[in-house]
C-alpha cells in the first residue's frame, strides 16, 4: 500500500514518527511523509527504498501565526488540507496516518475529497497538555490561542478517524469513557518503544563523565516544572549530607518560560556543585550517560496529560540496565511495578523521591536486578520489533 505520513514538524524531531514509518516501510509498504520544512533540509530525501520525506518550506513564526489562531480562525486546517490533497493525488495514496489531535481536521477533509481512510495518532491527550504550556497561558497569548476550546473540539475531531493510535491502555480507556461512540475496536496501542537495534548498535563511552565515586541521578527530556525536575532539585537538597558524593546529570532543553527560575535553581549554593547540565546532547550519547549513571529518573506530575503513555526515556533506561525511579503516573507505575524494575514515589513529594535514592542507594544488589529486569523486559516484549504488530494491524484491518 501507499501510505501517506503527515506531520506538523520537521520529520527528524520526533523518533514515534520515524520508528513508526521505518515499521510500515519494512513491512513493504511504500511510506511518504509529508512534513514541513524550517531551515535548509532538501524537499525530497529517500530514507531507504520504500520510504521518502516531503518537506514543505515554511517560516517557523508565520506557521506559529496560523497555528496559535486555529481557534479562532483556522487557517491551519484549511492551508494543510490543500497540501494534503495535492500530495494523495501526485503519489497516489491509499491510506492517510495523521499525527496529533490538531491535524485530524486538516486530513479529514483531505480524506473526504480522496475517499482515503485515516488514522489519527495522539502522542498526548492534547487537550490537557495544552493547559500546561505556559506560553499558550498568558496574555495576549491565552485569549487568541484559547487552549480551553480544545476540550470541545477532541470528541468531534476523534470522530473524523477510522482507526485511533494511543500511547497505552489506560490512556484508550480514558478516551472510551468519555466518548461512549468510540469502540474498542477503533484503538490500535503503539508505546513509545525504543527501536532497540538502533540503540544498541551505539558505542559505550565509559569515560564520557569523570564520575570517579559520583553516585549520579541521571534525567533524559524537556525540562519544566510539568516533567518535575524542580522536585528532583528539591530532593536533591535532602540527599546531599546523606550521600555527600551525589550528582544529578540533566540532559535536555528548558521551557523558555521556566528558563530563568531552573537557573536559579541549579544555581542554588546548596546544589550547584551536584549539578551537571546539558541543554542537548546527540541521540548516540544516550546509552554512555544511561550506563555511567546509578539511578535513572522520569519524575512528571501525575496529570490527565502524564497518564495518557509512558514516555520514550523509561524504556531507553530500561533498556542500558538502569534502576528506573519514577513518579507515580499510572501508566509509568504499572510498567515498573510489572517489570520490577524500579521504584515509584509520589509525584509531588521530594521527600519520598529522596527515600526512595536512599533505598536502592543502600541496597546495591536490588538496584542490580532491578536493572536486569528491566532490560529483560525490554528485549522481550517493549520494543519496535514485537509492538509492530499492532501498528500493522491497524492497516490489516
Amino acid at each position: 500500500m501507499n501510505i501517506g505520513v503527515i506531520v506538523d514538524n520537521e520529520f527528524s524531531d520526533d523518533i514515534r514518527v520515524y520508528n513508526e514509518c521505518l515499521i510500515l516501510s519494512d513491512a513493504g509498504h511504500k511510506v511518504f511523509v509529508l512534513c514541513l520544512n524550517f531551515g535548509k533540509k532538501p524537499e525530497k530525501e529517500k530514507i531507504n527504498a520504500k520510504l521518502m520525506v516531503l518537506r514543505i518550506r515554511i517560516n517557523r513564526k508565520l506557521k506559529n501565526l496560523m497555528f496559535g489562531l486555529f481557534n479562532t480562525i483556522d487557517l491551519y486546517s484549511y492551508w494543510w488540507s490543500g497540501k494534503i490533497d495535492a500530495f494523495i493525488k501526485k503519489y497516489h495514496i491509499e491510506f492517510l496516518h495523521v499525527h496529533d489531535l490538531y491535524m485530524a481536521r486538516a486530513g479529514y477533509m483531505a480524506k473526504k475529497k480522496n475517499a482515503v481512510p485515516m488514522i489519527l495518532d495522539l502522542h498526548e491527550y492534547y487537550p490537557y497538555a495544552v493547559r500546561s504550556y505556559q506560553w499558550m497561558n498568558k496574555f495576549p497569548s491565552k485569549y487568541l490561542i484559547r487552549s480551553w476550546v480544545w476540550e470541545k473540539k477532541e470528541g468531534r475531531f476523534l470522530q473524523y478517524a477510522d482507526k485511533i493510535v494511543v500511547l497505552s491502555d489506560h490512556f484508550k480507556a480514558q478516551l472510551i469513557k468519555k466518548y461512549k461512540y468510540l469502540k474498542e475496536e477503533q484503538f490500535v496501542i503503539y508505546p513509545n518503544i525504543p527501536n532497540v537495534s538502533e540503540l544498541l548498535a551505539y558505542p559505550i563511552n565509559k569515560s564520557i563523565i569523570n564520575k570517579q565515586d559520583s553516585f549520579i541521578l541521571f534525567y533524559f527530556g524537556g525540562v519544566s516544572m510539568r516533567r518535575g525536575i524542580f522536585i528532583v532539585i528539591d530532593a536533591l537538597k535532602l540527599l546531599i549530607d546523606k550521600i555527600p558524593h551525589i550528582k544529578l546529570l540533566i540532559i535536555g532543553p528548558v521551557d523558555k518560560a521556566e528558563q530563568k527560575a531552573f537557573e536559579a535553581a541549579i544555581l542554588n549554593d546548596l546544589v550547584r556543585d551536584h549539578i551537571i547540565y546539558y541543554p542537548w546532547k546527540d541521540i548516540s550519547l544516550l546509552p554512555s550517560y544511561i550506563r555511567v549513571s546509578d539511578i535513572c529518573l522520569s519524575p512528571i506530575e501525575k496529570n490527565e496529560q502524564h497518564e495518557s503513555g509512558i514516555a520514550n526515556k523509561v524504556y531507553q533506561y530500561m533498556l542500558f540496565e538502569r534502576p528506573v525511579l519514577v513518579s507515580n503516573c499510572k501508566p509509568q507505575a504499572d510498567l515498573i511495578n510489572m517489570a520490577k524494575c524500579g521504584l515509584v514515589y509520589k509525584w509531588n513529594s521530594a521527600e519520598d523521591l529522596s527515600e526512595k535514592v536512599l533505598k536502592l542507594f543502600y541496597n546495591k544488589n536490588m538496584a542490580h536486578k532491578m536493572g536486569e529486569n528491566g532490560r529483560k523486559v525490554i528485549l522481550a516484549h517493549f520494543n519496535s520489533k514485537t509492538m509492530s504488530k499492532n501498528l500493522l494491524r491497524a492497516y490489516t484491518e
